[in-house]
């Protein structure tokens, strides 16, 4: 058994020779007659990850090195055993499908897909899902509508992905972000799963149908980690928050709204859930609007989790120049609005991790984070762009 997820990338350089030299036809051959051998299980198993990306300069050796070990034990499948972790960042599924016949699929953990991939493609790619039995983390993005202009084979597509990605049955981690056809039929990938430890959804266009079914489905029965991101709740009822919080509130450590447009009320609605959460340990809800006495309210109630050790919230509206959030901080108004947090705070819980996010523009969402210290200031701790 050979591991090599973790080497140090000169190691390629060296590696696969040496494994080509030690296992060459003329040593194949001298054991071909050895009685029992042709039984015998493979003999050799490797652990690695597999990254399929455009071809460019900067990947172009490790492209090369890695057909080169797909060639290799794919000429020796009866002794050799891939198992690995993909990640696909390319458009070539065709030439990537012909690659991965030298690995069996049952043997694939883990699962990266961050392409936009036309009708064909997607037609050949997902159903070989299926045969991935042992698959326990699926990560799938990069899917957007503007692929597919006809809205009749839009739903047709969309039924026949939703049915194949609803045959894992393996699944504990899914990931599904810019994927158009979760349009609806998020009840059918969810159905016959076995339940779910995380669950993530992203910049997809789900109904408040679909958050009504994850209230009810076995498959997030057990979650531990949910999070649902850029698309809107605000005209969703208050009560399907409330109830999807209910059915989690003995396993959920973490959870995540962000830029779900959830209003006030809705807040206001999931804080009695959220206080039956007993084992959450980390709270993000920035990029929504929120009036500062709501924030409070939030606060107070999240540091009475004693569990929890981390939230991340958004700047009340009357931190910026404007009713808009996305628009710049207004320095004065922004100190104004911390100093009343930090009292509120260090009279509850001093040690808690919080960090407040801002919005210094609109479309690449630069963030700014500030964590209250122990000693009642905030500091910025970090900027980013998402």
């Amino acid at each position: 058994m050979l591991d090599w997820r973790d080497v140090h990338r000169d190691f390629w350089t060296v590696g696969p020779r040496a494994m080509s030299a030690a296992h060459s036809e003329d040593a194949s051959s001298k054991e071909a007659g050895k009685p029992g051998l042709r039984k015998k299980k493979p003999t050799l198993t490797i652990f690695v990850h597999l990254c399929f990306e455009a071809w460019i300069r900067s990947c172009a050796t490790r492209d090369e090195l890695q057909l080169c070990l797909l060639k290799w034990a794919r000429k020796r499948k009866a002794s050799v055993h891939l198992s690995c972790e993909v990640m696909i960042k390319s458009d070539a599924v065709f030439t990537i499908l012909k690659l991965l016949r030298a690995v069996q699929l049952d043997s694939i953990q883990k699962l990266y897909v961050s392409s936009d991939w036309g009708r064909e493609s997607m037609k050949a790619f997902v159903p070989q899902l299926k045969k991935m039995t042992n698959l326990h983390t699926f990560h799938f993005s990069s899917l957007s509508p503007e692929v597919y202009t006809s809205a009749w084979k839009n739903k047709w597509h969309s039924r026949i992905y939703a049915f194949n990605l609803g045959q894992m049955q393996s699944l504990g981690e899914l990931r599904i972000d810019d994927v158009f056809f979760l349009e609806g039929p998020l009840h059918k990938i969810l159905r016959s799963q076995t339940p779910l430890e995380a669950l993530s959804l992203s910049s997809s266009p789900l109904k408040e149908s679909d958050l009504k079914h994850l209230a009810q489905c076995p498959s997030t029965s057990k979650l531990k980690s949910l999070s649902l991101k850029k698309f809107s709740m605000k005209s969703f009822n208050l009560e399907t928050l409330q109830a999807l919080l209910n059915k989690l509130a003995s396993t959920l450590e973490t959870l995540v709204l962000q830029n779900c447009d959830i209003t006030d009320a809705q807040l206001l609605a999931i804080l009695p859930p959220l206080s039956c959460c007993s084992q959450f340990k980390t709270f993000s809800c920035y990029g929504n609007t929120i009036s500062p006495g709501i924030l409070q309210v939030l606060l107070h109630e999240c540091t009475a989790l004693s569990q929890l050790t981390k939230g991340l919230y958004p700047a009340p509206l009357e931190s910026y120049e404007s009713k808009i959030p996305t628009k710049f901080v207004h320095p004065e108004k922004f100190h104004q609005v911390c100093a009343k947090l930090a009292l509120v705070l260090m009279d509850i819980r001093p040690s808690l991790l919080v960090q407040i996010c801002t919005y210094s523009c609109d479309w690449c969402m630069l963030c700014q984070l500030y964590t209250l210290e122990p000693s009642g200031n905030w500091e910025t701790t970090e900027e980013y762009h998402y």
